[in-house]
């Protein structure tokens, strides 16, 4: 089962690196990591925060972007080039093919936000700037946050079309995001009637905040690595629900 599972992960890494928009994107990310010096020039703050704070924010949304792209397209590709069907008539299961597609989705993901990330640092560095333990840490919560965001659009993927799960996983993203604004709603005390909605939509909804270190770093606050652990493990926790979700309705799935 292994050997299967490595083989198709492999298999997907090496498509999803091939693909012409993948690397678009992740050149794009880049030249917003070179651009940010510019906008550094301009603020009235400190430049290199600015850097920090809008290249950070630029790999944010390249993993969502990512996410959105291998995740919820790759099943519907194997289907529409009838890749698939050969896979699926020898021993590979239904189960196998989706976690190995995952595992290589979140290769090919990683992949460009390390690149991304070391161009980065690299910019940080030749501008006299200091590579500390916060902005690491800001990487690696984006690198946890991906491992849910890709299993939620493979989650997707898998239920409907792949531009209704490719915006479906943008909603998601932005609701996870969001998690603490409906925690300080439902203690605030205003609109007291849907107070116990905004504290079940909090306790139901993935909160990747856990993992979110981005204004920490700019703001220069200490980063606490237990909290990067717990939310790596949320994170992991919830990718695997998500996967198993995406598993049940694969198997249930005619072709």
């Amino acid at each position: 089962m292994r050997d299967r599972v490595a083989v198709l992960a492999r298999a997907t890494f090496l498509e999803a690196m091939r693909d012409k928009m993948l690397l678009v994107i992740a050149l794009f990310a880049i030249g917003m990591v070179l651009f940010s010096r510019v906008l550094g020039w301009l603020s009235i703050e400190d430049e290199l925060k600015m850097v920090q704070d809008f290249s950070l924010s630029g790999l944010s949304g390249l993993g969502l972007f990512l996410a959105m792209l291998v995740g919820a397209f790759s099943v519907a590709k194997e289907v529409e080039r009838r890749t698939l069907y050969p896979i699926l008539s020898r021993d590979v299961t239904r189960g196998e093919f989706l976690v190995g597609k995952y595992l290589g989705l979140v290769g090919a993901t990683w992949t460009c936000l390390a690149g991304a990330g070391a161009a980065l640092l690299i910019w940080i560095v030749l501008w006299g700037g200091h590579v500390g333990p916060a902005l690491l840490a800001a990487l690696l919560g984006l690198l946890c946050e991906s491992v849910l965001l890709v299993a939620v659009a493979l989650f997707l993927g898998t239920l409907t079309a792949p531009p209704i799960a490719a915006l479906g996983t943008c909603g998601f993203a932005l609701a996870a995001r969001s998690t603490e604004a409906l925690r300080e709603l439902s203690a605030s005390g205003q609109a007291a009637d849907r107070a116990g909605l905004w504290s079940a939509l909090y306790h139901l909804i993935p909160n990747t905040e856990d993992v979110n270190f981005i204004n920490a770093t700019t703001a220069g606050l200490p980063i606490h690595w237990e909290q990067l652990l717990f939310g790596a493990t949320a994170m992991a926790l919830w990718s695997a629900a998500f996967l198993g979700g995406a598993v049940l309705l694969f198997r249930r799935r005619e072709f």
